[in-house]
């Protein structure tokens, strides 16, 4: 019911910002977003990756080090959820977010990190590290690339171990 400026500035106003400087805030990330033009468009009026983008924009508006993003892309087509995976790789190179993010993507945590946690069935426990070793910023070339491959086969075995 709310619009998109007023959904991204939802957490801002419930910590106590008044809604003014919260808004202004939300405008200033609209353009890097992809939002600009839709601050008072309702989510329904959206695509899938651009509610994605302003749930994310309500996220970076708390202003933590540190972002824990659960499944992010799950719901989005294949399409969008590529095009969703290297625009966030994109504004997280640019200002330098920590990002955890939980993912059953291998490709997608291949493409979007430095190391890969494999976890262990409940009660999860780390059962592998990854380090992956490709350059950035990151590109769909790079979904193709040797070392890519490499470390994608590596993380499939490991999720099919025991199994």
């Amino acid at each position: 019911w709310r619009s998109v400026l007023d959904n991204c500035t939802l957490g801002l106003e419930v910590q106590g910002t008044p809604r003014r400087r919260a808004r202004e805030r939300a405008r200033s990330l609209f353009p890097a977003f992809g939002l600009s033009g839709f601050e008072h468009a309702r989510p329904g009026q959206l695509s899938g990756g651009m509610r994605q983008r302003a749930a994310l924009a309500r996220t970076v508006l708390q202003g933590r080090d540190v972002l824990l993003l659960d499944e992010p892309f799950g719901a989005l087509d294949s399409l969008t959820r590529t095009d969703m995976q290297l625009w966030l790789q994109g504004v997280r190179d640019r200002d330098r977010w920590t990002v955890l993010m939980i993912t059953h993507d291998v490709r997608e945590a291949i493409l979007l990190s430095d190391r890969v946690l494999v976890l262990s069935a409940r009660p999860a426990t780390i059962r592998h590290q990854v380090r992956v070793p490709l350059p950035r910023p990151r590109s769909l070339r790079t979904l193709t690339d040797p070392a890519f491959v490499d470390v994608e086969r590596e993380l499939v075995s490991m999720l099919h171990e025991g199994r």
